[in-house]
């Protein structure tokens, strides 16, 4: 009951503040100027490949961006401003204005190609964007609700600080302000010249109403939780003193993820105890919040558990990755191999049956060339490497190629950091010249690369061209 009690406190204290905050959730100019800034950034980023001066910046509007910008980018941003901007934003919230500049705007005639490349970029930069705090933004006050002025003759400055003042209105003031927009709605319908002042105060006050109802919501939801918390408290108790009788598995368990036994062993003992003494009558209402802990305790443990569990698979993974390209390569070797076999032997004439000498004997032994790699760049729209290296060069190298006698080989894409982040930050430009994927330019939630299944290329006319593109996933 006491847990109840508490929750119903904060429910209230929770709808009052809705109720205070809930007219300002819509974007305000600056906010959106900022988010065009950065889409215009990324943009221009895209279309000239030589302006990484612009990673660095961070602007804050539309002017800021261009006061820092080159003449190339200066001519480049002009297609961009053509694109026009949204009037109708104003009762738009945050994802909508992520959805617009991520992929909306970017379907307007004259944009450059390349440009585009960078919608996912925008939109995981939108998404770390922070908007102005509803605290922060100044509110409207009512015309009927509005705040007495000063007395005559006191300094303007003291009444400017006093409606700077943020404070959270009363539950009077809250059911003040209500009536008060009510009256406000009632007298417009009834007098067509209504001012506009009180159609604004009309329509705060459906806001209102929404907030109350989602306020009476979250109540009933916190009351159920309660009752529901309390009963699997009782459940986790019985659960843990079951669990007690078997400690020789859950130990074993413990030592193979290279745990600290002694220490959980010694928590559950703490919580079996608890458990007891709930059981026995004497529990009281801190060795509740007691046993809460322990048991918060235990569910972190479980989730570094699972953690270490799910680490260990990526790195399975990795291996399987990697034992599959290896027989790849290995099943390459092979045919080139029997292809060498089959070429010899039709070249060796059959000697008399009287002077036979075994195939072996007849020609010096042939060794299979040792396979090498071959560090490539991206992929043009001919389908040729533009560049290919010895050793990897970063920011250049995108893929590696195992080869056997320099004329046919598999690719993959390069497991490099920096390659990496270069080819998820622009995977149209890096990886969709040599690679398939289910979506390819969806790389908002990646962080990794894995080749599924290596490409083929042939060296022609001194190039690497690409023979099968490579399949890869993003993790």
């Amino acid at each position: 009951m006491n847990i109840r009690r508490k929750i119903s406190a904060i429910a209230a204290v929770l709808g009052i503040a809705l109720l205070a905050a809930a007219p300002a959730g819509a974007v305000t100019k600056d906010e959106m100027d900022r988010a065009r800034a950065v889409t215009a950034q990324w943009y221009l980023r895209w279309v000239n490949n030589g302006s990484d001066y612009l990673d660095n910046l961070n602007p804050k509007s539309m002017a800021d961006l261009e006061g820092q910008l080159k003449e190339k980018e200066k001519e480049n941003i002009k297609a961009f401003k053509n694109a026009g901007m949204p009037s109708d934003y104003a009762s738009w919230d945050k994802d909508k204005v992520v959805e617009y500049w991520s992929a909306t705007f970017f379907q307007a005639k004259g944009l450059d190609e390349k440009g585009k490349g960078a919608r996912a970029r925008v939109k995981k930069k939108l998404l770390a964007l922070n908007f102005t705090d509803p605290a922060d933004m100044p509110k409207e006050t009512p015309a009927e609700a509005a705040p007495e002025l000063p007395a005559t003759g006191a300094p303007a400055d003291t009444a400017k600080k006093t409606e700077e003042a943020p404070s959270m209105p009363s539950a009077e003031q809250v059911i003040d302000q209500t009536n008060a927009a009510e009256s406000a709605v009632a007298a417009d319908t009834i007098d067509d010249s209504a001012s506009v002042s009180k159609k604004e105060s009309g329509s705060g006050t459906w806001l209102y109403v929404v907030a109350l109802i989602v306020l009476i919501g979250v109540v009933v939801w916190l009351v159920i939780f309660a009752s529901k918390t309390m009963q699997n408290s009782s459940k986790a108790a019985k659960d843990l003193e079951d669990d007690d009788d078997e400690p020789t598995a859950e130990e074993s368990r413990r030592s193979r993820r290279n745990r600290r036994p002694e220490v959980r062993k010694e928590e559950v003992e703490e919580t079996t105890a608890s458990t007891s003494a709930y059981r026995s009558g004497s529990y009281s209402g801190s060795d509740e919040e007691i046993l809460r802990e322990k048991f918060a305790r235990k569910l972190a443990a479980k989730d570094e558990e699972i953690h270490d569990l799910r680490r260990e698979i990526n790195d399975l993974r990795n291996e399987n990755l990697r034992l599959s390209e290896d027989r790849d390569r290995l099943a390459s070797d092979l045919k080139m191999a029997r292809r060498e076999l089959e070429s010899d032997s039709t070249r060796i004439a059959p000697a008399p049956a009287a002077a036979a000498v075994p195939a072996e004997e007849s020609r010096p032994a042939r060794r299979n060339p040792a396979a090498r790699e071959i560090y490539l760049g991206r992929v043009n729209s001919k389908g040729l490497f533009v560049r290919a290296d010895r050793k990897p060069v970063e920011g250049k190298s995108v893929f590696v190629l195992t080869t056997t006698d320099s004329y046919t080989g598999t690719f993959r894409v390069l497991q490099a950091g920096a390659t990496v982040d270069m080819a998820l930050d622009n995977p149209d430009y890096y990886l969709a010249g040599g690679c398939v994927a289910p979506d390819i330019n969806d790389t908002a939630e990646a962080d990794g690369i894995r080749t599924i299944s290596s490409g083929t290329a042939v060296f022609e006319d001194g190039c690497w061209k690409v023979l099968r593109k490579a399949k890869i996933v993003y993790e």
